[in-house]
Formats: structure tokens, sequence, C-alpha cells
């Protein structure tokens, strides 16, 4: 019996090796498939859970030089070539002033003896018409010593909560084109399979926030602003949305991206200058009333400044607003005094105006002449200065080039970056 038994198991066993062989071959060809079909989904859901990551993944310039108008480059060098310290000292200054209607004595004297590179109006500067601001921003200018290095006028026209002028076209708050986005979209936007629909309709928002801002840049252009401080590219998020609210463009970071690239875009195509602001972000605390700290990881980080990265890709803006946050991955200071703040932007192939944001805040204990001296040590460009500072700030400049302190060097290369965006603004030839 048992030889006839193992003869059945024999073939028993053949046949399992047979059946098992079979049976490894069908697994590995439904595990191919199955691996196939997560990765196509994956790449599809991708877009909309992980967008950030697929849109942004570009190679940066190169070469920074792309960026760069040789012509404009080789113009602004020979005008800030003929320029003595002290003019130097004042370029690299953007200055409040007293008055609104007309030009107080006092700020006369004062643009006379310091030819400002730049001029910052706040509400209190605001006039009752478009025609008065524009006849007060005329009258500013000739005050300015040396005219042939006209001033940049700046203003802070975000749109919403955030404008100095009200009158003509008023800007709709950047939170409220997500709100609307998300009203007429909302089931578009939950369906992963439709991505490329919800793109399409973010698309349409962009063209109206380009309409948007080029309709206002022409009007504040005809009114003689040259420079606005916007737009936010901050993503919105747990840690900054009490002190932003409505100044950010939302939560979803290629929206946000595009929404401030279509604005600067804008801006430009009504001749102003635009700015992307406030790099790298800000934290929960509001800078203007204490100090700013954001405690992220190197990975949070990169996702922060995502949205800064790809404006500067696309649309090379003439500034960068410095924040007064302080990252502890970096450094102890703030990020506006910060050298690595400076280069992490310039990494970026960013080559245009880089500004910090008003040092007159709470966020920041240091004074402000020692603050400018800082900063324009760091690779700061330009410094929002108030007019009771403006003597001290532009001496502690003058101080720290005799010094050796600053190098008139690294003052003439910030002088060389604002001539040269005046230029690419038609603000002079």
């Amino acid at each position: 019996m048992r030889q006839l038994k193992y003869p059945y198991i024999k073939e028993a066993f053949t046949l399992t090796g047979k059946a098992r062989f079979a049976i490894y071959f069908f697994c590995s060809l439904l595990i191919i498939a199955v691996i196939v079909l997560v990765q196509k989904r994956n790449a599809h859901d991708g877009r909309q859970n992980s967008a950030i990551e697929e849109e942004y993944h570009r190679e940066a310039p190169r070469d920074w030089r792309q960026n760069i108008n040789e012509e404009y480059r080789l113009r602004a060098e020979q005008i800030v070539a003929s320029m003595d310290r002290s003019t130097l000292a004042a370029q690299v200054l953007l200055a409040s002033v007293e008055g609104r209607d007309s030009v107080p004595e006092m700020t006369r004297q004062l643009l006379s003896q310091i030819p400002v590179g730049g001029i910052i109006f706040y509400g209190h500067n605001r006039s009752s018409t478009v025609e008065q601001t524009k006849s007060f921003i005329e009258e500013l200018t000739l005050c300015i010593a040396g005219i042939s290095v006209p001033p940049f006028i700046a203003v802070d026209q975000e749109g919403g909560r955030v404008m100095r002028f009200r009158e003509g076209i008023i800007l709709p708050a950047p939170l409220s084109y997500w709100e609307k986005l998300l009203e007429t979209n909302r089931a578009v936007l939950l369906n992963t399979n439709r991505y490329e629909e919800f793109q399409a309709a973010m698309e349409a928002v962009f063209v109206a926030i380009e309409n948007d801002a080029a309709a206002a840049g022409r009007e504040l252009r005809n009114t003689g602003v040259t420079w606005n401080l916007a737009p936010v590219a901050e993503t919105l998020m747990a840690q900054n949305q009490g002190v932003l609210k409505d100044r950010s463009y939302g939560p979803y970071p290629v929206f946000v991206a595009g929404a401030a690239s279509a604005f600067i875009r804008g801006m430009h195509s009504g001749g102003v200058a635009g700015t992307l602001k406030h790099f790298p972000g800000n934290s929960a605390e509001d800078p203007h009333l204490d100090q700013a700290v954001l405690d992220v990881s190197e990975k949070e980080l990169e996702k922060l400044m995502d949205t800064f990265a790809e404006t500067i890709y696309r649309e090379n803006p003439a500034a960068v607003m410095l924040s007064h946050v302080i990252i502890p991955l970096w450094d102890s200071k703030p990020c506006s005094l910060s050298p690595i703040a400076v280069k992490r932007l310039r990494d970026m192939g960013f080559t245009g105006i880089i500004m910090a944001d008003d040092y007159f805040m709470a966020a920041v204990e240091t004074p402000v002449d020692i603050c400018a001296v800082e900063a324009l040590a760091v690779g700061v460009d330009m410094i929002i200065v108030w007019p009771q500072y403006l003597i001290k700030a532009h001496n502690a400049i003058l101080k720290a080039i005799d010094t050796e302190t600053l190098t008139e060097a690294r003052i003439r290369e910030a002088a060389e970056r604002i001539v040269y965006q005046k230029i690419r603004y038609d603000i002079m030839r």
C-alpha cells in the first residue's frame, strides 16, 4: 500500500508545484497592475492633495543674469557711479512724510537735504481728491535735490482693509477671490477626478485678479504712485491667520502663487512696481505689537517659501519685503536683519530690491538707525524710515561707511538695484 501511495504523493506534489507557479505568476501580474493603478491615481490625486509639490517642481533659473536687462543695468551703474556718499546713503531710504494737501516747510527742507530713494504714503497723507493727491506728489518729487534721480512713490494698496487710497477703483480683499472660487466650485474641488476643471476655474480667477490689479495700477500711476508694496504672498495657515486674516489669498499654496503672480502682472502692466511680502512668512504674533517667532521645521519652512519662489520664477517682481519674524531654525535675528533670510531669497534667483518691513514696530527692539546699518550690511537694499528718524538714519549710514562697518561697494550695489527698477518702470531714463 505504501508503494501505491508514493506515486500519487509525488504527482500531487508536482501538481501543487505547477499550481503554485501559476498562482505566483497570476499574483505578480495582479501586483504590477495594482502598482500601475495606484501610481496613476496618486499622480492625479497628488495634484489635489499635494499640488504644491506638483506645481513647484520646476527648474529654478540657473543663471540670475537672465532676469537682468543689460542696458538697464549699465545705465543704473553709470548713474550710481556719479553719486557721492551722501546721495548714496539717501538712495537706500524709503521715507514717510508729513503733510497731505501741501508740503510742510520742514518736509521740504528735509527732502532737499536728504534726497531719498523713495517716499512712502500712509493714510494721513491721503488727500480728499485724486487731483489734490497728484498735486501733492508732484510737489514732493520737486523737493528732492538732484531731480535726475526721482524718488519712488510707494503705497500699500493690497485691497480690502489695507488700502491707502480709497478714491476711484477699490480692490477687493485678497481672500475674497478664494472664497468666491470656493463658493462656485466647491463640488469640483472636493472631487479629485475633476482637478482639471478646478484648475480652469482658478485660471479664470487669476485673469480677474490681473485685470483688477491692472486697472488699479493705471489709476495709481496716473496719480503719481510708482510702487505698490503688495501683494501678500503668504499662504494662510494656523500660525498666521490671526495676523493676516483676509490679506492672504487663501490656504491653498498653488492658488496663492497664481494669485500673487497675477497681481504682480496686473500692476506691472499698469506701470507700477510690485512687492511680494512678507518673506518668508508671519507667525501667530502680530509684529506691530510684539516679538514674532515662527518655530517650524525645514520642510514646513520650505513650504512657506514655495509661493515666493514660484512667483519670483514666474514674474521677476521689483521687490520682496522681509518680515520681522524670528526663525529659530535659521538664527535668533528677525528676518529683516538676518543674512540667512537674504541669502535664501537670493538663492531663489531673485535679483530685485530686498526691503525690510517698517522697523518702527514692537517686533524689533533695536533703534531704527542701528537697524538701517545692520540690515544694509547683511544685504537688505532699502529701509523704511519715519521723518523723525530720517536724519539719524542717514547719518548712521554715512558714519558706518566712514568707519568701514559698511562698505561703500555694498551701498552702491543696493543703490544700483533701486535705480535699475526706476529705469525699468520708466521713472527715469
